[in-house]
């Protein structure tokens, strides 16, 4: 009976180690999937900016909105940025706040990148496993000139394929700004949610 036990554990401890090791590959996995989805965003935004040229920001923002259009997930963020303001909106309050929140966050990020300069950027290595599936966190270095910026990006895979719900640009949390200043507004014009919905990009400009 004691060799049987002895035997039973074993085998449980195997099953573990093996059950640890797949998820572990898995997790691996799941970064490089999410990190292939931020070097090829970024690629193509660095070759608008070298496209460009001399074109003013209002010129270059087009061509980054069709780039991060595809790979950010516009109304989880602006869900995030209502915060508990979202349970007191309509559905057609919400719709409407996702698009001039999608304007101000594409406008606001490529302020950021013409801003920054970048030169190039370097991927960085893994900075800790979120054992949720479906989630990952994704740093990279970029360099401009003597300077060095870090862009952290939160990416989400749980509604299909990977998409960017947050960013923290240079130590700025984005959704943390603009969710701070979404409750600022809605003080600012009394709780009137469509009015601050009307004047956002304004606001955020």
């Amino acid at each position: 009976m004691k060799k049987y036990l002895i035997s039973l554990r074993v085998c449980l401890l195997g099953v573990f180690i093996g059950c640890c090791g797949m998820t572990s590959a898995a997790q691996a996995n799941e970064w490089q999937e999410a990190s292939k989805v931020v070097v090829q965003t970024t690629d193509t935004m660095l070759s608008i900016l070298d496209d460009t040229g001399e074109q003013s920001l209002v010129e270059v923002v087009p061509a980054i909105d069709e780039a991060l259009s595809p790979v950010v997930d516009f109304r989880v963020i602006a869900k995030g940025v209502m915060a508990k303001y979202y349970r007191r909106a309509k559905p057609e309050q919400f719709e409407a706040f996702v698009v001039v929140f999608h304007k101000s966050l594409v406008n606001t990020y490529a302020k950021a990148i013409v801003a920054f300069d970048v030169g190039s950027y370097d991927l960085q290595t893994n900075p800790g496993v979120d054992k949720r599936k479906g989630r990952e966190k994704i740093w990279v270095k970029v360099y401009a000139g003597s300077s060095v910026y870090d862009i952290h990006y939160t990416m989400s895979a749980k509604s299909g394929p990977w998409k960017v719900t947050n960013v923290v640009l240079d130590g700025v949390n984005l959704g943390l700004a603009f969710r701070n200043q979404f409750a600022a507004a809605m003080r600012e014009y009394g709780n009137d949610m469509d009015a601050v919905i009307a004047n956002w990009n304004q606001s955020s400009s």
